[in-house]
């Protein structure tokens, strides 16, 4: 690879080094899958003095071409675009490098003009993939860091610089992560005997504290430090400027002709791409252009390119979005489908503050998944259930007594967490719960508003239930005590009164 410190190539070496690829590629009757692969990591590698955050590792460059060329299609209705508008440069380019090989200089350059517009449209389609990838790989790997602390940096590394950013990526966090942590926590509850068994009717229950697996991360509290791309992007909603890059940004791709790609139902999504394309400088320019009276042929022939270039910005971003969600749906499948369905919900756009509470939905439902996995072959005989309720700090509770939660109010909303000193429950299971007891105690809009964001952001306490159907478990036993036994030592747990099945496998 070329040093990082190379000078930006100019617009006809540019051209030149991908032209001599495809002529390359042509004269030795390429596929045209290969060529077209070939041609895209050239067109990357000589626009890397054009493209922001440009991806230095090879696996990274590779991820960006398997992502827009192949993993998008099918999966977006704007990937269409991006296909034409790569179609449009290879097609111009071929063009141009026609005109070259006569000498017709002329023609030369008026295909020039024509091919670096084609090129710089699809150089910010590229923008706003690397914009998007780069951020939400950003917001992951500092989650990562809160939660497992300094020394998971060396795995991340490992992962970042090994590792295509598709389904395998996230399956390699999940494994070197969540489940070493999950299924060393659970020998941690079976070593101390912090699990419960009850009974309920017909039902054996065994309680787990989830909380057991948070205590054992050895997370921290230090401050992490941005990246560039998480700067960029939290400058756009911190400014009076840059929301209005955002806001116009939005509208452009509201009224660009993409017609495979619903924005309504979307919304978010649209959102998540104006956010990224305003962190362009284009978006900036073509505003501040849209302010000036002029309205030559030139100056107008120049906005319509801006523009255009807002759109492939979007494009690149929602794109990239689409295809990391269905990689990151893949690398879930092992869980049940509420549960994956449940994760990508909470994750959204892969939001910085919604990725901590990601993490720890994982590790629940890796450990229900653990807890299927031991009593696989009694599956018709158990269920795995978890109670649920969100939880908060005690002092951002505190902190709303000025906005009028009184102690009164206060009781119809939180309730002390049994387990944490430190935290308090909300009472409500759900949003139509919540929303029910602020319209029955007239909770001002002063005051419901930052209650309604605790809840939003607020983490779960999770206590994951094994539910034993003894009716099930005695059908066809002539010793149910005997297959109550053989199933919990399955889990490593003894009945009342038995020997512990755990301690005993570790005694000498």
């Amino acid at each position: 690879m070329d040093d990082a410190s190379t000078q930006p190539l100019s617009r006809d070496e540019r051209f030149d080094a991908c032209l001599g690829r495809l002529t390359e590629l042509k004269a030795i009757k390429a596929r045209r899958e290969v060529l077209e692969e070939r041609v895209f990591l050239e067109f990357l590698r000589a626009n890397r003095g054009r493209i922001n955050e440009f991806p230095l590792l090879e696996t990274e460059q590779q991820s960006l071409m398997d992502m827009l060329l192949r993993r998008a299609e099918g999966l977006h209705g704007a990937h269409a675009s991006i296909r034409e508008r790569y179609s449009a440069y290879l097609l111009e380019l071929n063009h141009y490098g026609k005109a070259k090989a006569v000498g017709d200089a002329a023609a030369q350059e008026t295909l020039a003009r024509r091919l670096e517009r084609a090129e710089t449209a699809l150089a910010k389609c590229l923008q706003g993939a690397i914009y998007a990838s780069s951020l939400i790989k950003d917001n992951f790997s500092d989650a990562v860091i809160r939660h497992f602390g300094e020394a998971s940096l060396a795995k991340i590394d490992e992962i970042t610089a090994t590792l295509v950013f598709d389904e395998q990526y996230w399956k390699a966090y999940i494994e070197r992560f969540i489940k070493e942590e999950v299924r060393g926590a659970y020998d941690v509850i079976l070593a101390d005997r912090r699990y419960k068994l009850s009974r309920e009717g017909n039902l054996l229950v065994v309680a787990f504290p989830f909380d057991a697996v948070l205590e054992k991360l050895l997370g921290t509290a230090k401050a992490i430090s941005k990246t560039r791309v998480q700067t960029a992007f939290e400058e756009v909603a911190a400014s009076p400027e840059g929301r209005s890059d955002r806001d116009m940004a939005l509208s452009v791709l509201v009224r660009a002709e993409l017609p495979g790609w619903d924005r309504k139902a979307d919304r978010d999504e649209a959102l998540f791409a104006a956010h990224v394309a305003a962190m362009d400088q284009v978006v900036r320019e073509c505003r501040e252009d849209l302010d000036d009276d002029a309205v030559d042929e030139t100056a107008e022939g120049g906005r319509q390119a801006r523009l255009d270039q807002i759109t492939a910005l979007c494009v690149g971003a929602a794109v990239s979005l689409r295809v990391v969600r269905e990689d990151f749906s893949r690398a879930l499948r092992d869980f049940a489908p509420k549960e994956r369905a449940y994760i990508l919900q909470t994750a959204g756009t892969f939001d910085a503050a919604r990725l901590g509470n990601v993490l720890e939905h994982v590790m629940e439902f890796d450990f229900a998944s653990l807890l299927r996995e031991k009593g696989e072959a009694d599956a018709g005989r158990i269920l795995i259930r978890s109670a649920r309720q969100r939880r908060v700090r005690r002092e951002a509770v505190d902190a709303l007594a000025e906005a009028g939660l009184n102690k009164v109010r206060r009781k119809q909303f939180f309730e002390d967490d049994p387990d944490r000193a430190d935290s308090l429950v909300f009472r409500q299971k759900n949003a139509a719960e919540l929303e029910e007891r602020l319209r029955l105690c007239q909770i001002e809009p002063e005051l419901a508003k930052p209650l309604v964001g605790l809840w939003e952001a607020a983490a779960h306490k999770v206590d994951p239930y094994l539910c034993i159907n003894l009716t099930a478990l005695g059908k066809g036993a002539t010793n149910l005590p005997a297959r109550i036994t053989e199933l919990l030592g399955r889990y490593g747990i003894a009945p009342p009164g038995a020997p512990d099945p755990a301690r005993a496998r570790n005694d000498p």
